[in-house]
Order: structure tokens, then C-alpha cells, then sequence
């Protein structure tokens, strides 16, 4: 990074470094306008890393820090990588969906051993969603680039595996190649890194005869349903379709939250969408000093609206609406206000895994309605069964050993077929109905190859039943038709092995 760069003006010393900060610079800038409500970190690297700026809403924070960086000893992408994934993980768990642009001077400084070498030792893929993106400050024509591009695309391929999971997809990081080394063109670069990967969405949410235009912040990804080979993206209207009590509603499984920011309303001396983000706290908790006029003005939450109507009719009523993403997509909207002296109040989107059950306990979102008197007493929401735990005791996976002593149960009776066949379709059933019910499908995958494993080493003298019964339950653990069918009950194979003698 300390390499010069040549230039028409020879008092001028320009550097990689000098690059690799305008750029930065210009992506702080992009924020600022367009996506002011995203946390940034600064992390530096060499052979070792240092977490220079934590995660932060004050760019200015960042853009200070840029001119007192230093060169280090060594490009070590592999220790950048391992720096930015503890970062994330003590930070913000293994749910949140994280963008990293990886800056480097555009070489690994290696030959073709070595970078296998480097790719063996990355530690991708993370644990968390990850996009990352690589931005070499590297001329286009220089040769270094071209050894080290197969580096940079295997980065961004490993780091994208972790987001075709269960919960949804998204899509690809990328490499961002400057047109040639200046700051225009790293600039330029960053600009269309920006451009493609923080755009901001924008849709119209109605209710009734009432509708106005909002931001959803962040971004929506589309979503993969599990089991199926369609791909959901969420429509530019939402609609609600109903309200219900928060508590009736719990807490189903969310693969991504969001806050619904109103549009700027026109008339308005200033403009609502810019001035928000600015005005919003750090995480630590400290907000910029402005009068309280001002920052009446700037927060769209107090600013009449349909949003702030919808926002404190939940908020008082102590309800939640249900909205219509798409076809056979659902999410939940819900009263929030940021815990911090600020007070910001936005309502907060939760959107649903795809498909009508994605909230076991309620029956199919499709078909929830209000209870008719006259044929039953129970209340709102109707339900169309009684319980999702199989008819035994429900499961309760607080701690990791509840969890396997479950999973151990379910064993144990494989083990003892045909005579525990019943028993264990039970402990099926139950294991089953309740990982559905807390979004926790990939257990069924893994006690399916469990029972797969056990058929495989079943002995020689074992009658053949149990090889039967064993693939039978690893199949209806994973037919894409019932997996995530909470009411569907597995039952055993129907199977007859009486022997007959035949007289000659």
C-alpha cells in the first residue's frame, strides 16, 4: 500500500494508501445519502489485524481515523478474514446477514503454490450470512491482478455458501476491478459496488382505502423455500390482511427484520428520509445535539403519516398485523422503539419463512378468520388442532443436553426394532412437530442421516422389518410434501412377513 503512484504532478505523493481511503471516503458518502442507518467497522491488516473503528453509525468517526493509518509488513487476507469474523461474531451473533469489502493492494505476493496455500487456510466459510466483496487498488494491465484473481473470486464464492441455507438465500459478493489506478477510478469502482449491492427498496404498504409509499430498511433478500426449488421475492406492495393480539401471535421465526420508513412527505421544509439517519444514535448510545425542533422534524415517526397512525394503533391496542409480502408469503408488522435516549419509533416488519404455516400454532395464515360464535367458544385465532407435541410431553431444547437426549431416545428405539416400531414413530412425531414449530427443520435432515446410518449397520441376523422401518422413517423425515406440514403424522410401514409352508 505504499507504493506510489505515478502522476502528472511530481510535488504530489499519492500512494495505494491514498487510494484505498478515497475510496472508503466515497462509500461513507454513499451511505450518508442513501443508506445512513448502516453500522460500519474499520478493521486494518497486515500480518496481524487491529480493529481500528468498531461497528458505528458516525462515519465522520471513520473518515478521521483514515489519514493515521499505517502500512503494515504483508498482505494477509486469511488474517483479515479470521479478524472480521470474530468481529462479527462478538458483535452480532450468527443470524445477521454482513457485508465485508475486503480493500488490498491487489496482489497475494505468492506463486501458485502459495495461494492454494492461502485459499486451504481462509476461514470461510463464516458461521453468519456473508457477502464480501474485493476491491484490488491495482491497474487493470498489471499482471499481478491476474495471479491474484482466482484468490479473489474463490473468497467470494466460499463466503456466499453459507447463505443458500434453510432461512433464505441472497445474492453474490463480487470483485470490483478499478479502470485504472487513480482516484477517479477507485472511486468509480466503489460508486458501482454501492450501486449494486446497498440499494435502497422501496414499496407501497396498504391497508384498506390507506396507503403510502415506505423504505424497507435493510434491503429485502430473496428468500428460498425449503424443500422447494422456487425462489420468493418480496412484491413493491404489502398489504395487511388482518391484525391479531401480540400475544396470540408469539414469536414465530423471522428470517430477516426490517424497519418501515416513510417517504418524505412533500411540503415538508426538510427532507425526512435525509435528515433521519443523521440524527440517529450510535450504538453506544450517544445522539448528535440538535434542538428538539429540529429533530421533530427529521424523524419520520412524528411526522404525520399513515405509519405513525399504524404505529400507535399497535402500539396502544397491543396488537400486531399480519401483511401479504406475495403469494404464499407472509410477514408480521409490529410497534418498535429504539431503546435509547432518542426514542425513535418505526414500525418493524418480521418477514415469515414462505408458506402458509409459518406460524404452526395459528393453522394456515391463509385461512385465519375471526371465531364464529355459534359453533365454538374458542378464541381468536381458531385452531384446527390441539397440539403439536404428538401426544406426549412437549420438548424443551433450553439447554444442548435436552436436545440430544431426545435424539438419543429416538436411537434408542431404533435400535430395538421391531419390537419399539411404535415407540419410535412416537418420539418421531414428537421430535418432529416441535422442531417445526421453533423453525429448527435442519434437525429432521440430520435425525434422518442418523437413521440412515443406523440401517447401514444394522447385523446380518437383524429381521428385515427393521432395515424397512428405518429407511421408511428417513424418507418421511425428508419428503419435501409434509416437511414442513405440522399436522401431518408419520406412520409406520405397513409390512407382513408371515411364512407359509408348502406342501410337495
Amino acid at each position: 500500500m505504499s507504493r506510489p503512484i505515478p502522476t502528472s504532478d511530481a510535488t504530489e505523493n499519492i500512494t495505494r494508501l491514498t487510494l484505498a481511503s478515497a475510496a472508503i471516503n466515497a462509500f461513507l458518502d454513499y451511505l450518508s445519502v442513501h443508506a445512513k442507518l448502516e453500522y460500519v467497522a474499520l478493521v486494518t491488516f497486515s500480518s496481524t489485524y487491529e480493529v481500528s473503528v468498531p461497528f458505528t453509525r458516525d462515519y465522520d468517526s471513520i473518515k478521521a481515523k483514515l489519514p493515521h493509518l499505517e502500512e503494515g509488513d504483508k498482505t494477509c487476507i486469511e488474517t483479515a478474514l479470521l479478524g472480521v469474523n470474530q468481529l462479527i461474531l462478538g458483535e452480532w451473533g450468527y443470524q445477521t446477514l454482513v457485508q465485508t469489502i475486503l480493500i488490498t493492494d491487489g496482489t497475494c505476493g505468492v506463486g501458485a503454490i502459495g495461494r492454494n496455500r492461502i485459499i486451504q487456510a481462509l476461514p470461510l466459510p463464516p458461521s453468519f450470512p456473508s457477502k464480501i466483496h474485493v476491491l484490488p487498488i491495482v491497474s487493470p494491465h498489471d499482471s499481478c491482478l491476474q495471479h491474484a484473481m482466482p484468490l479473489y473470486q474463490k473468497i467470494v464464492d466460499l463466503a456466499s455458501n453459507t447463505v443458500n441455507n434453510s432461512t433464505g438465500s441472497i445474492n453474490r459478493g463480487a470483485v470490483y476491478c478499478p479502470d485504472q489506478l487513480s482516484i477517479s477510478g477507485v472511486v468509480a469502482a466503489m460508486n458501482k459496488l454501492c450501486e449494486q449491492q446497498y440499494q435502497e427498496f422501496w414499496c407501497t404498504l396498504k391497508c384498506g382505502q390507506l396507503e403510502t409509499r415506505v423504505q424497507l430498511f435493510p434491503a429485502p433478500q430473496p428468500a428460498s423455500h425449503e424443500g422447494l426449488a422456487a425462489t420468493y421475492t418480496i412484491s413493491n406492495q404489502i398489504h395487511v390482511v388482518g391484525f391479531l393480539q401480540q400475544q396470540d401471535l408469539g414469536t414465530p421465526i423471522a428470517i430477516s427484520k426490517h424497519l418501515i420508513i416513510p417517504q418524505a412527505q412533500s411540503g415538508n421544509n426538510t427532507t425526512n428520509r435525509e435528515n433521519f439517519g443523521s440524527k440517529t444514535p450510535t450504538k453506544d448510545g450517544s445522539n448528535a445535539e440538535s434542538s428538539n425542533t429540529d429533530e421533530d422534524m427529521s424523524d419520520p415517526s412524528k411526522v404525520p403519516n399513515f405509519c405513525v397512525l399504524l404505529h400507535g394503533a399497535l402500539k396502544v391496542e397491543g396488537m400486531a398485523a399480519i401483511v401479504q409480502l406475495g403469494p404464499e408469503w407472509w410477514g408480521t408488522l409490529s410497534a418498535w422503539c429504539e431503546a435509547s435516549r432518542a426514542r425513535r419509533s418505526c414500525l418493524l416488519l418480521g418477514v415469515l419463512r414462505p408458506g402458509a404455516s409459518a406460524a404452526p400454532w395459528l393453522g394456515a395464515l391463509d385461512q385465519l378468520g375471526p371465531a364464529d360464535d355459534a359453533s365454538t367458544t374458542e378464541a381468536f385465532p381458531v385452531r384446527s388442532w390441539r397440539s403439536y407435541s404428538g401426544g406426549g410431553s412437549g420438548c424443551a431444547w433450553a439447554r444442548p443436553h435436552a436436545l440430544l437426549a431426545d435424539v438419543q431416545k429416538v436411537l434408542r428405539h431404533a435400535r430395538k426394532l421391531p419390537d419399539k416400531t411404535q415407540h419410535l414413530y412416537k418420539e418421531l412425531n414428537r421430535l418432529r412437530r416441535a422442531a417445526i414449530s421453533l423453525g429448527f427443520s435442519e434437525l429432521l435432515t440430520c435425525v434422518g442421516s442418523a437413521l440412515e446410518r443406523e440401517c447401514a449397520s444394522l447385523p446380518t441376523s437383524s429381521p428385515p422389518e427393521c432395515a424397512l422401518q428405518l429407511a421408511h422413517a428417513a424418507a418421511a423425515l425428508r419428503d419435501p410434501r409434509t416437511a414442513l406440514d405440522i399436522k401431518h403424522t408419520l406412520q409406520p410401514l405397513a409390512t407382513n412377513f408371515t411364512v407359509t409352508s408348502m406342501s410337495h
